[in-house]
């Protein structure tokens, strides 16, 4: 029966193309002449010893030997009488995080066994790892290794001890692991499996690309060729549908490259990173110089492959063990992980970029993590072209949160008076407005070329860019001797909450953009302008909720200011005596659409309130929640 039938010659003419594209196509058959069914035992550990030996005759086979892990074999996939076989690993009967790995030898020949010093190695470390066995080319042509592959992960995924999977390979398996990374979430293979990372150990992301190897059959058939049954001219369409290049979307997972010395093991990982990173992906890569192809397999690096894949899939980075700086930490982790830090004292400056994210930062204790630095924004800005760098704790990613940490900006602490410096970029240039500037503040008295850097400026103890949302501070301390010590500022899309914080320094000490909550905090004043400020003009909703909250300060500290369009609600929060009788106020001579738009619920001050923060709003603290706040733009 003939269906939809298409009244216009044009549309016809098309259907007649496809028609005569689609037959031309299926009569290139595939070339089944490089099957066998016999498995092809050119390559083993011991022939690519042999080969590597013959320049370096100290190198030896990885060895391991584990007294923890067990071993089971299961049949996974039955294919007409072909049986299709994956080796378990574990030490232990509990969930564990998972990987699933795949052998290389060209995809056509090599064995699973060839990473049982891999999979017993990790597997003490906590890992449950699966070897797996799928259809080489001497026995079916693409896509069936794929086929094998994708049909692994889903047996492996419905198993009961299984956590987080991860999937790897090493060459032709690396390649393969990369690609069911890409298509995860697509139906290319079968029904894609929810990955937590990939691992790739000198596997190529691309089969037709100009560092590619693949393809040259002049000499002999490539391993590509045999693979498709196809030459990559004939074969292009499916080449590049096998490459992880070809499939790079926002839900991919985060991937680990691992690489030898041989740049062709890689063809297009760079631009598959750097495709990655237009999505806000993490990867990282290590090549491991002057190694052979068959690193992986050889004891001179298999200490380093394991120590790396392990950091990779490990859920919990320890600072203060596993690496010595925060930084170090940060500049290998990956969404998902948590990085734990041990009691210390840490004297050094974080960035967390736009590519971090979804990550848990936590503390040993609160008063044992100190994070600490000394930095003043003004000398900062004076070399530097924005506030990237100007706290102790600097956020580009999004989807982060801190607990049980003390950061401090100690400059206002230790400077014994106002300095002037050389500042040919900022300086010197007196204003007559606030309206929108986001250059550093002028000082009286300033001249050309030079910055006034004040004892009590801006100091940042955190400070995040656009784009940094999402974000929570639980139980943390965060000081300065200045202004600005907590400043999360994105007006357009920022969402930030914080729960039992101690916040301390000078002007706007705490200067939420966007949406803010605040439960449970104390905020310590040093100046008298104001303690707290928000800028909500990007979204006329936008509001800073404070509930619960203490303010203390040195007297005569006003409570609050706004210089854009702003929202404040408190709740049930109190005030010393220090306290000026002043309201929240407009600074500046912006000219604002949404007017004056301060609330108060049972706030009140020790020794007597003023009439200013009486009751005047109907909303009830019950009302002013997480979800009520945030939407369902922020799942906590």
């Amino acid at each position: 029966m003939i269906r939809n039938i298409e009244s216009s010659p044009l549309q016809i003419m098309r259907k007649l193309l496809l028609l005569f594209l689609f037959s031309c196509w299926s009569l290139q058959a595939q070339d089944k002449s490089g099957i066998t069914g016999k498995p092809d035992t050119s390559f083993t550990n011991y022939s690519a010893l042999r080969m590597v030996s013959k320049q370096d005759p100290t190198i030896r086979l990885a060895e391991y030997q584990s007294s923890k892990s067990k071993v089971q074999s299961f049949v996974y996939r039955t294919i007409g009488t072909r049986k299709l076989m994956v080796d378990e690993y574990s030490i232990s009967s509990r969930k564990q995080p998972t990987l699933v790995f795949f052998h290389g030898g060209g995809w056509r020949t090599g064995h699973r066994s060839q990473h049982i010093p891999l999979a017993k190695a990790l597997a003490d470390r906590g890992y449950r790892v699966f070897l797996v066995e799928y259809r080489l080319s001497t026995e079916a042509l693409y896509p069936a290794a794929m086929l094998d592959a994708q049909a692994a992960l889903q047996w492996v995924a419905k198993r009961k001890n299984v956590g987080e999977i991860y999937v790897g390979g090493y060459s032709a398996g690396g390649q393969m692991a990369a690609l069911l990374g890409s298509v995860q979430d697509e139906n290319t293979y079968g029904n894609g499996v929810k990955l937590a990372g990939v691992i790739d150990v000198d596997g190529i992301l691309a089969f037709i690309h100009p560092e590619s190897g693949e393809g040259d059959d002049s000499k002999r058939t490539s391993a590509a060729t045999h693979y498709f049954g196809y030459n990559k001219v004939a074969g292009e369409a499916i080449w590049k549908e096998a490459s992880a290049l070809s499939h790079v979307t926002a839900g991919d997972p985060s991937v680990l490259f691992l690489n030898s010395g041989d740049d062709r093991m890689h063809a297009g990982r760079d631009d598959f990173m750097r495709q990655m990173a237009t999505l806000g992906i993490h990867t990282e890569y290590h090549t491991f110089e002057k190694s052979h192809h068959t690193f992986v397999l050889m004891n001179h690096w298999f200490d380093q492959v394991v120590d790396r894949m392990d950091r990779f899939m490990k859920t919990r980075l320890v600072v203060g063990k596993d690496f010595k700086t925060i930084q170090s930490a940060v500049d290998v982790a990956h969404p998902g992980q948590e990085i734990y830090i041990k009691n210390g004292v840490y004297r050094e400056k974080i960035f967390v970029d736009s590519l971090k994210h979804h990550l848990r930062f936590v503390g040993e204790s609160r008063a044992g993590v100190v994070i600490q630095e000394t930095i003043a924004r003004d000398i900062w800005r004076c070399s530097n072209p924005d506030d990237y760098g100007a706290g102790v704790l600097n956020v580009k990613g999004h989807d982060l949160s801190f607990s049980n940490l003390t950061i401090i900006n100690d400059y206002g602490f230790n400077a014994k008076s106002d300095v002037t410096i050389p500042c040919l970029n900022e300086a010197g240039k007196e204003t007559t407005t606030t309206v929108q500037k986001y250059a550093l503040p002028r000082e009286k008295g300033e001249k050309e070329g030079e910055k006034i850097v004040r004892v009590d400026g801006h100091q940042f103890a955190v400070r995040t860019m656009p784009g940094a949302t999402r974000l929570s501070f639980e139980h943390c301390t965060l000081r300065s001797g200045g202004g600005d010590t907590m400043s999360p500022w994105d007006v357009n899309t920022g969402m930030y909450y914080l729960n039992d914080c101690l916040i301390e320094g000078g002007v706007d000490l705490y200067c939420p953009r966007g949406y803010a909550l605040a439960e449970n905090c104390t905020f310590v004043c040093h100046n008298r302008s104001a303690a707290i400020w928000h800028d909500g003009s990007g979204d006329e909703q936008a509001k800073t909720v404070l509930k619960n909250c203490r303010f203390v300060g040195d007297p005569g500290y006003k409570l609050g200011r706004y210089h854009r369009e702003a929202q404040f609600y408190l709740f049930n929060c109190s005030f010393d005596k220090n306290m000026a009788d002043a309201p929240i106020y407009q600074s500046g001579d912006r000219v604002l659409n949404w007017g004056h738009r301060v609330y108060y619920s049972e706030s009140h001050r020790d020794g007597g309130d003023f009439a200013w923060h009486k009751n005047n709003t109907t909303i009830k603290a019950t009302e002013m929640t997480f979800k009520s706040i945030f939407g369902e733009k922020w799942k906590k």
